[in-house]
């Protein structure tokens, strides 16, 4: 089956602009071309661009992404340069993974907290107490520690904390009070 430009823009949702950026990269290849001039994309386009799209979503960069292509026309001898490549982007995956799955854990402390000091001051509580990183002076005393690469990443709940909400294990609460600043 062939392809116009408008037709492979439907099909894959990606837009005319975007094809064409592709082609000019050397990332979508096997285009033909009709008597006019007109671009025309046939299955091997097809399977071209989709392996494009599924190296993009494995966390490889349009420039691996052209490498990896360049060394695959070269044959099997390029098969440990090819694995080396894939190797490296599962791993800037993995650590892309750990960052998100720590910033969902940190959202997931601080919603609890929110609704633990919610909770206590619907109780006639000090939500302060209840959860003393966020205070009416704002984020206190929630220290960050600096990572090998330099950047400064939050440091974990102490642990003198707790889960508790309602009766449930929700989010953490400390259990011996801290001292206001």
């Amino acid at each position: 089956m062939k392809y116009t430009i408008s037709a492979l823009s439907q099909k894959t949702g990606l837009s005319i602009h975007t094809l064409r950026y592709y082609e000019k990269e050397g990332l979508l290849r096997y285009v033909e071309r009709t008597e006019s001039g007109r671009r025309v994309y046939g299955e091997a386009s097809m399977g071209c661009l989709l392996g494009v799209l599924c190296m993009k979503q494995a966390g490889m960069t349009l420039p691996q992404i052209k490498a990896f292509l360049d060394v695959t026309v070269e044959g099997v001898a390029t098969l440990p340069k090819r694995l080396e490549m894939m190797l490296n982007a599962r791993e800037q995956l993995a650590k892309l993974k750990e960052a998100v799955d720590r910033g969902i854990q940190l959202a997931d402390f601080f919603i609890g907290g929110c609704k633990n000091a919610l909770e206590a001051l619907n109780n006639g509580a000090d939500p302060e107490e209840a959860f003393p990183y966020i205070t009416r002076d704002g984020i206190i005393d929630f220290p960050f520690l600096q990572t090998e690469e330099g950047k400064l990443a939050p440091a974990s709940p102490p642990e003198d904390f707790e889960l508790r909400q309602s009766g449930k294990k929700v989010c953490k609460t400390r259990t011996t009070p801290k001292k206001k600043i």
